[in-house]
């Protein structure tokens, strides 16, 4: 991307600007009163979130990171679509769909009346995306970064047939330590352990998600609120999702960081991902020039009330 074509388009001054990023990707970078952030157009990927005054950014992005065409980048927000998990045609296709190693187009950036900044990406079909797979269809990314940091996926179907997805907000949140953090809310809730071993054993939780080992659960019928309770950082993560039902927790533990080149062996300790899907049961039917639409909310709090 031409980033002083994209300032010239697109820039607030002294509000949100294009950089050159690492691989020489494009960045928009945010800065306004009340947060700032980072956002990828390649991949459509929000890489770094921090409220005004919040010490730590939201989000965790691995240090060993790839930055290149073709490669998705290990931390953020990625956006797995149209599928979330293994190919479900079993074509060989990569997993968790396409869209979080493609170049996404700069649609509008806005500053609101709130103080907030608006930011719209957008992929639409063409040959190469449909010898993948095979349908027309616009997506639309959606950012808000205020005092709250909203995420918002639109999937237009524009083709004459109905299309079915599975998708994904495969959000990496910073932790002080995985193994002294638990994600509230999924009490009682069924999920599939992915990490079992032979077959995915289907369980229903109790208490909070604590990490002591590898994670890999699909929860379903999920409540809209979660959170992070995270004692070492001293704060709580709120996650409100609207249009989703399933949420995945995912810690990769020590053997499964170590087999990943893009993740420090250590980083297991530094992120836990709790991420707003429709997968498993969840399966979306879109109708000829219908759309569909998943969302998630972001909020830091204090652990420590303070006086």
């Amino acid at each position: 991307m031409d980033i002083a074509a994209l300032n010239a388009e697109f820039a607030i001054p002294d509000h949100l600007r294009f950089t050159e990023g690492p691989g020489g990707l494009a960045m928009i970078e945010i800065a306004n009163a009340l947060a700032t952030a980072t956002i990828s157009p390649y991949a459509g990927q929000v890489l770094a979130y921090r409220p005004a005054a919040a010490p730590d950014d939201l989000l965790f992005v691995s240090e060993r990171a790839y930055y290149a065409p073709g490669k998705a980048i290990k931390g953020g927000i990625p956006i797995c679509w149209p599928w979330f998990g293994p190919d479900p045609e079993d074509k060989g296709r990569g997993g968790h769909g396409f869209v979080r190693a493609w170049p996404w187009e700069v649609r509008a950036c806005k500053a609101q009346p709130d103080g907030s900044t608006l930011v719209k990406l957008g992929l639409a079909d063409d040959a190469s995306t449909r010898a993948i797979w095979p349908h027309f269809f616009n997506l639309r990314l959606e950012v808000v970064v205020g005092a709250t940091l909203s995420v918002s996926l639109i999937t237009r179907n524009a083709g004459d047939a109905p299309i079915r997805i599975t998708q994904g907000l495969h959000t990496y949140f910073k932790v002080g330590d995985a193994t002294r953090t638990r994600v509230e809310g999924l009490d009682g809730c069924r999920y599939i352990d992915k990490a079992a071993g032979a077959g995915d054993a289907v369980v229903v939780q109790e208490g909070p998600v604590t990490v002591s080992g590898e994670v890999n659960r699909i929860y379903e019928q999920v409540p809209a609120s979660l959170s992070i309770e995270d004692p070492v950082l001293n704060r709580r993560i709120r996650i409100d999702a609207q249009h989703s039902r399933t949420c995945v927790v995912w810690n990769p533990w020590v053997e499964t960081a170590h087999a990943m080149d893009d993740l420090d062996d250590l980083d297991y300790l530094r992120f836990l991902c709790v991420e707003t899907v429709n997968t498993a049961s969840e399966v979306i039917e879109i109708p000829p020039q219908g759309e569909s639409r998943i969302t998630a909310e972001y909020r830091i709090e204090s652990l420590t009330p303070t006086s």
